[in-house]
């Protein structure tokens, strides 16, 4: 199966599929909106229930210390453990692991790039691995200057001060004219249903 044949296949369908069963979902809720506009809009006033990420966050906002002292014996356990680990990453990889003995790149196109990306990764944090094992045992002063530039604390709050207010521009408009609003959705959804159906049936059929 090639890169297209599986997009054609596998994630065509797929998308039709996810976008047929949420216009139907959105038929339900047009007409139930339009008919029972009371008792739906009493259920969407249940299901909107604002979730702050603050509290969920707070344990990751306190710093934490793992590295050991720069004279600390184990520092240099770590930086052998870290360079025998690199370096037989890299050699396995390199030179024991054949992606073409694994996979047919012509049959298998999207698994082929996804196995040399990942490898290739690998390849990268194996050398990482052993630069930072390096400097563990021959250069610690050089390695605890560098992890003072780099361990800076930023906190996440300020990225999500933004994010911690709810913004329901649409309900007022809803709620002020449900029936209207329930009409416009499910005729919207119907049109959407109709034309994911229409698409799957042709596929089927050829």
């Amino acid at each position: 199966m090639t890169w297209w044949s599986f997009v054609e296949r596998i994630v065509v369908p797929t998308v039709l599929l996810c976008l047929l069963a949420g216009s139907l979902a959105g038929i339900v809720f047009g007409f139930a909106l339009a008919l029972r506009s009371g008792p739906t809009l009493q259920f969407i006033a249940r299901m909107n229930r604002w979730v702050s990420t603050e509290a969920a966050l707070r344990p990751l906002e306190v710093p934490r210390q793992f590295d050991p002292a720069p004279d600390s014996p184990y520092r240099r356990l770590l930086g052998g453990l870290f360079v025998g680990g690199g370096a037989l990453t890299i050699y396995f990889l390199l030179t024991r692991l054949q992606i073409a003995r694994l996979v047919d790149a012509k049959r298998a196109l999207g698994l082929a790039i996804v196995l040399d990306a990942t490898m290739a990764i690998f390849i990268v944090g194996g050398a990482f691995a052993l630069l930072v094992g390096a400097l563990m045992l021959f250069w610690p002063q050089r390695l605890t200057s560098l992890e003072e530039r780099l361990n800076r604390w930023y906190s996440s709050r300020r990225l999500v001060a933004a994010q911690e207010r709810m913004l329901t521009p649409l309900e007022p408009h809803v709620e002020a004219h449900p029936r209207a609003a329930g009409w416009i959705i499910a005729i919207a959804s119907l049109a959407i249903a109709l034309a994911m159906a229409w698409l799957l049936v042709t596929r089927v059929v050829h």
